[in-house]
């Protein structure tokens, strides 16, 4: 028996591409969610003096976002966490966050366009890119819960 054959053992890591894909579906929408309410209340409390039963409303909001994201979120989340599982990224490092921010921003600008193909016009543009730029966000944020940290 040489020193190669007892030594030698192969690790092979699998990707958990369920794991990824499920966890973007189930958060994805439900981060953006939070994350646009969250915007929403930070303007209006800029704007505004709150007291503390305003307060309380904005929890409420918080939650309602996060049901109303998971809705209409669910379809660019599932195409973000599926892009991440084919292209199997890590998230082992910053450098990874530009991809995943262009992957949600990606697969949340197809989804906008292909429900509101028949009502494009120039006003709406200013909104699509801020959903985008939330959806690329909320693809970041959930990436630091569903991807594997090392490779």
């Amino acid at each position: 028996m040489s020193s190669i054959e007892s030594s030698a053992t192969v690790t092979v890591i699998n990707y958990p591409k369920g794991k990824v894909i499920g966890i973007y579906g189930l958060l994805g929408g439900a981060i953006g969610g939070l994350i646009l309410i969250s915007y929403i209340i930070v303007i209006t409390i800029v704007k505004e003096s709150i007291s503390v039963n305003d307060a309380l409303d904005f929890l409420k909001m918080l939650a309602a976002g996060a049901v109303f994201g998971f809705f209409l979120g669910l379809l660019p989340a599932f195409l973000t966490g599926y892009c991440a599982s084919k292209l199997e990224i890590y998230f082992d490092s910053i450098i990874k966050v530009f991809p995943l921010f262009i992957i949600g921003f990606t697969s949340t600008f197809l989804c906008i366009v292909w429900f509101m193909l028949e009502s494009a016009s120039i006003d709406s543009v200013i909104g699509i890119v801020l959903f985008c730029c939330i959806g690329g966000a909320s693809a970041i944020v959930t990436g630091l819960i569903a991807l594997p940290k090392h490779k």
